[in-house]
């Protein structure tokens, strides 16, 4: 490692899953590091991932080019990092996490820049409010699920990086869900015997096939585990109710609360989402779907499903800064029996969700 670094502005980064690429770890390895130095020949500073090309020169004078991915622009954007943070021309040494493929290319750690300058400013551990204003209400009486009136905001992450049975046992797993240990499979789901070698076989791969990464809509449970949020919209006059998700492509989903029974599997056209009717049971929403098709994976860490399946999912929302999510899943063609996951979820006030496509990154172009 080149020892002048601890001079250096660093640029502390968080490891993170781009979501329209295949995932952080089907990409990179997180038990290897690298460090180089080297001259800043662009910046690429675009949807969905942002890159630095760094041209690193060896001992023997032969220059290369590594491919330097830094984030996602909006969430670095929101941290206070611009794309002007790093210059064309200026020397720095990075470390990071090399790719798993046989290419010039890193998931940066750190960023020093070798004039002392801070490149970029690490975001301080957001503090949780203990402060729980009570959910705001719609015109109806029903607890809303959008913001007060007046006010912004969307719903963000879910405080669980997969979906497991309830059973009260924390079961260890990274940020795409990769279990930390393969022996709690049997802990994730009661899987059919099928069911369980796919999911074993998406985990042994790093979830190198999600079809996530190819741009595809997030279907099921999974929709609530995409960076960037989403946001209900409810139109009584219309009976439904929107749901807009902030990553992938801008997605929708129509859940109806016009009173309307739900159709027969066999009836429906087998999309992503699924045909949604919902109804309020006191201050709960509780949405029932089937008609999904298989194109899908149900939740992060690759839970697998087939056309039988049949969501049952309830949103509440205790106060103004959580959201409940639970859901039950049916499916006899995949699970043993039904059974219950879910995860809370934390309002992010004040703000709208930002565009976001999921589209080609500048990767295949700069890692060559």
């Amino acid at each position: 490692m080149w020892k002048g670094a601890a001079a250096l502005g660093l640029l502390a980064l968080t490891a993170w899953s781009a979501p329209a690429q295949a995932s952080f770890s089907a990409t990179y390895d997180q038990d290897r590091r690298v460090d180089f130095r080297g001259v800043v020949i662009s910046v690429e500073w675009v949807n969905p991932v942002a890159f630095v090309l760094v041209a690193v020169t060896d001992l023997t004078g032969t220059v290369t080019n590594w491919a330097v991915e830094v984030g996602n622009p909006l969430d670095l954007e929101r941290n206070g990092w611009t794309r002007s943070a790093v210059r064309i021309g200026e020397i720095v040494t990075v470390e990071g996490h090399p790719s798993r493929a046989e290419r010039r290319q890193v998931f940066a750690t750190s960023i020093a820049s070798g004039a002392g300058r801070p490149l970029f400013v690490t975001p301080k551990t957001k503090q949780v409010s203990t402060v729980r204003p009570p959910a705001p209400r719609g015109p109806d009486g029903h607890v809303s699920l959008g913001p007060p009136p007046g006010k912004k905001g969307y719903w963000g992450l879910a405080n669980t990086n997969g979906l497991v049975e309830n059973t009260g046992a924390r079961i260890a797993m990274n940020t795409d869900g990769l279990l930390a240990n393969l022996g709690d499979i049997d802990r994730v789901a009661p899987f059919l015997p099928w069911a369980r070698a796919v999911y074993e076989h998406r985990q042994l791969s790093r979830l190198l096939d999600d079809p996530l990464a190819r741009c595809l809509p997030p279907g099921g449970p999974r929709q609530f585990q995409t960076p960037h949020g989403f946001q209900f919209v409810d139109q009584p006059e219309l009976g439904r109710i929107l749901v807009l998700l902030g990553g992938g492509d801008r997605n929708w989903r129509v859940i109806h609360t016009d009173g309307r029974s739900q159709g027969q599997p066999a009836e429906v056209v087998l999309t992503y989402y699924g045909n949604s009717v919902g109804r309020w049971e006191k201050d709960t929403l509780v949405v029932d779907s089937v008609g999904f098709n298989e194109k899908f994976w149900l939740a992060n860490g690759g839970l697998p499903h087939t056309e039988a399946l049949h969501l049952v999912e309830r949103f509440s929302r205790p106060d103004l800064n959580t959201l409940k999510y639970d859901v039950t899943v049916d499916d006899p063609r995949t699970y043993t029996r039904p059974w219950t996951g879910g995860w809370t979820i934390e309002w992010v006030p004040d703000r709208e969700i930002q565009e976001y496509f999921c589209e080609e990154s500048v990767e295949s172009a700069l890692a060559r």
